[in-house]
């Protein structure tokens, strides 16, 4: 019988080992300096078609045109209910069409796609500038969403309202890692040309900060996978129940076998 409890002792040590969190595992971007040799992802991104602009023209000597641009007048209060939702986005702003252009009131048709958003500030300051000498231009992207699932605190859909969002902002946003995250194995699925990819991105490695999958797109989910060890730790209540129950089978044979 004391090989039994000895038997015991050693299974119970082994899965109480196999369930323990290595240092390393917690760590982001860990091994050493950066290899300056890397290319550094764009950071700036690129209309593309069917994104979702907010486009705002003002002007202190022509009130015509802000009430072209009716926006212009609404408190900041309104303009931020007038965005909470889908619905309102779609509605308060300018869509990119199949062909890559967007439509503006007064300016006319401007080609949008393959422009980042200073470039398209630009050309409808170049535009506006036609009919008024001293316009405002304020241009933002506000269809830029991402989602993140798997081993977050937050699994989440983000609205960013920037041109630009990384994946450890993203990871941030979602409330960062579980302690089951496995940070050597996130999957990045992003749509080029019309056909979903997936990118392995590692995100204990510093090469990270020069990963294509560094700076998101709108669209892009974000996969953060489990460690393996995560099953033994969550059925450890279980291998706790059924090892007490063995030991406690033995103690009794033992107790009667005297």
């Amino acid at each position: 019988m004391n090989k039994a409890v000895s038997l015991f002792l050693l299974v119970l040590i082994a899965v109480s080992i196999s369930s323990c969190n290595k240092h390393s595992q917690l760590l982001y971007m860990q091994n050493g300096s950066a290899n300056l040799n890397f290319k550094s992802p764009p950071i700036n991104y690129r209309i593309g078609s069917s994104d979702e602009l907010y486009i705002q023209v003002t002007s202190m000597l022509n009130k015509e045109i802000n009430t072209i641009f009716s926006n212009s007048n609404s408190s900041s209060a309104t303009l931020n209910n007038a965005f909470n939702t889908e619905v309102g986005v779609y509605i308060n702003t300018y869509s990119v069409n199949d062909s890559g252009y967007v439509e503006v009131p007064l300016i006319g048709k401007i080609h949008a796609a393959g422009k980042t958003i200073p470039q398209l500030t630009e050309e409808v300051q170049k535009k506006a500038s036609e009919y008024v000498n001293d316009a405002i231009i304020i241009v933002k992207l506000m269809s830029f969403r991402v989602t993140v699932i798997g081993e977050v605190k937050r699994p989440t859909v983000i609205t960013n309202y920037h041109d630009r969002l990384t994946i450890l902002e993203a990871i941030a946003q979602a409330g960062d890692m579980t302690d089951y995250a496995n940070r050597k194995m996130v999957t990045l699925v992003r749509n080029v040309n019309g056909e979903n990819i997936t990118m392995p991105v590692d995100l204990s490695s510093n090469k990270i900060l020069y990963h294509p999958g560094y700076y998101l797109q709108p669209g892009d989910v974000v996969v953060v996978d489990p460690r393996k060890g995560k099953t033994t730790q969550m059925n450890i209540p279980t291998y706790a129940i059924f090892l007490s129950t063995i030991s406690t089978l033995v103690l009794m044979l033992n107790y009667i076998a005297k």
